[in-house]
């Protein structure tokens, strides 16, 4: 594992930009065939992930996406519009670049997909090419680095299982796991879920302290298309999300363009 921080993080933007141009390759090759690109926006009331607030402002988030022979390949951002985060005696806007890579596997029993993600927070004013990790029990690089395993059920019971575990650039090692189950109502989806994180200290991401267990995110979601012509509908969200391990509660809309 020690290989793996070292040297793994350095050479995954690279990765990524092969992937892209592989990719991009086959497209001309094969127009299309078996590969999809993908590209759209998000505008949400709040950046809130795993009931963790970030920015405490609303937020566009713009992505592209590549998939091809069961790999995705995700560039997704988050940008603050109100500059909240104080940085050198100065307000500014949060923002965040994430980089998803993702191989899915389907079984007679469901869907395991492995996969790895790149977070870089720009308004820290760090250099993309930063890559170090943990130093005496410190985050000191630009990039942390997450890998996961992710299970989706059969048609027949489609529930959803993620294991989650923060490899790089974080000294509490944090270890995250959630499952949610859709439900449809007429018109309408609902996705339950329910999200438990283990940490060792209360100033990690999730405020777990003396390496517990604990609940830290829960709640519903509610998603729509609301119609606007016969040939246009615009996608809309309402989460409510409560920490139950912090006491906090969050209802974040969400419209997709």
């Amino acid at each position: 594992m020690n290989f793996f921080y070292s040297y793994a993080p350095k050479y995954l933007f690279t990765v990524f930009l092969f992937l892209a141009l592989t990719f991009s390759n086959l497209y001309s090759q094969e127009e299309s065939k078996g590969i999809h690109v993908g590209t759209g926006v998000d505008i949400v009331s709040s950046y809130n992930w795993r009931a963790i607030d970030f920015g405490n402002s609303p937020a566009i988030q713009p992505y592209i996406a590549l998939s091809a022979y069961n790999f995705e390949l995700v560039g997704w951002g988050s940008y603050a519009l109100v500059a909240q985060e104080e940085r050198e005696g100065k307000n500014v806007p949060f923002s965040e670049i994430d980089l998803v890579l993702k191989y899915s596997i389907p079984t007679s029993i469901g869907t395991f997909s492995p996969g790895v993600v790149d977070f870089f927070y720009p308004y820290e004013n760090m250099r993309y090419s930063d890559f170090k990790g943990v130093e005496n029990n410190e985050s000191r690089g630009a990039h942390w680095v997450n890998v996961n395993l992710t299970y989706t059920g059969p048609e027949s019971f489609p529930v959803t299982l993620t294991a989650d575990y923060a490899a790089h650039n974080d000294p509490d090692k944090p270890v995250y796991f959630e499952a949610s189950y859709p439900v449809k109502i007429k018109e309408t989806n609902l996705s339950i879920f329910l999200g438990a994180a283990k940490g060792k200290d209360k100033t990690s991401l999730y405020g777990i302290e003396d390496g517990k267990i604990g609940i830290v995110n829960a709640g519903v979601t509610v998603a729509k298309d609301m119609k606007i012509t016969n040939e246009f509908s615009l996608p809309l969200s309402t989460s409510f999300v409560v920490n139950p391990y912090l006491s906090k509660a969050f209802l974040v809309f969400k419209v997709s363009l």
